[in-house]
């Protein structure tokens, strides 16, 4: 059986606009400029100001690495963004990451950060969640399931 430190889950900062896209199943591929390749296997998505709360969750069904050009031509049409978006905020990086969007979950009750005890603040773009922050969330946890938590335990 997987334990919580050999799969983990991640708090996504993302900008609400591409929180509800990918809530909404518009957007299948959240980009990245780094993200950890091998080991998350969910995303919790916290929508930036002004909505600053988690509004749900996704399983990974897979991340790229690559060149942002390469990234587009396999993804692009995935991403709900625009090429001069993509472009402008990838410019003089050498590498972009894909997240591709599994299965989403949206909260009935958006949370804020406050209800995590390992750290309140949002995050640059991604942290880890601890064992305690799961545990903490109690809506989430019911929507993961019982026998997705122990896997990820």
């Amino acid at each position: 059986m997987a334990t919580w430190s050999d799969q983990r889950i991640a708090l996504l900062s993302v900008h609400p606009q591409h929180a509800e896209a990918i809530l909404d199943g518009r957007k299948t591929v959240e980009l990245r400029r780094s993200f950890p390749i091998a080991d998350v296997t969910h995303v919790v998505v916290y929508a930036t100001s002004p909505v600053q709360r988690i509004v749900g969750w996704f399983s990974v069904a897979g991340v790229h690495s690559a060149s942002p050009e390469q990234i587009w031509n396999d993804h692009g049409a995935r991403t709900a963004v625009a090429f001069d978006d993509f472009r402008e905020y990838f410019q003089g990086s050498d590498q972009a990451v894909a997240i591709l969007v599994g299965i989403c979950h949206r909260l009935e009750e958006p949370i804020g950060l406050d209800t995590l005890p390992s750290n309140s603040r949002p995050p640059q773009s991604f942290r880890y969640l601890r064992h305690e922050d799961l545990d903490a969330l109690p809506t989430l946890s019911s929507e993961l399931g019982s026998r997705q938590l122990l896997m990820l335990r």
